[in-house]
């Protein structure tokens, strides 16, 4: 029998971006974590591990945030790549699960999508996530239109914020 806190506390985010980019260079983005904190300062405060382009067993641990006042320390190990089109990893810390980037071309623009499946082990964030499941999905999706924001500003810096 599956412990019913477990249950409460676990998410399922599909997210979907369209970046008017080639997809290696949107895949180099999104495929290396460690530059998070330079292009994405607002959700990723840190990031420390193995750098470069993704391949099974790199490891990079972040420190994150949304819009609510608590931050999350999680690592993600990457298991499977195929590039430029697919990072799957494996979350562990204050997220334990998956998160799976798929991106194809259609036309001028690649689109994203993040399969992103954590299950909370954060004390605070899993007691309070029965009640604040509907605030915690929208600090995740916060979070998501930073990034989309971020990566064209990365990827075309004449849309960089002054």
């Amino acid at each position: 029998m599956q412990d019913s806190s477990v249950v409460a506390a676990a998410y399922r985010f599909l997210d979907r971006w369209a970046v008017p980019h080639p997809v290696e260079r949107v895949f180099d983005a999104v495929g290396e974590p460690l530059a998070y904190p330079e292009w994405w300062p607002d959700v990723f405060l840190a990031a420390e591990g193995d750098g470069g382009p993704p391949e099974p067993g790199k490891r990079i641990s972040v420190l994150a945030r949304g819009f609510l006042p608590y931050r999350l320390r999680f690592t993600m190990e990457c298991l499977e790549v195929e590039r430029p089109v697919r990072i799957l990893s494996r979350l562990t810390g204050d997220f334990e699960g998956t998160g799976e980037w798929r991106l194809r071309e259609d036309g001028a623009v690649t689109l994203c999508e993040l399969d992103w499946r954590p299950t909370v082990a954060k004390p605070l964030v899993r007691v309070l996530t029965p009640a604040l499941r509907p605030l915690f999905r929208a600090n995740h999706a916060w979070t998501m239109r930073r990034g989309q924001e971020r990566i064209l500003e990365r990827l075309d810096p004449s849309r960089a914020r002054t």
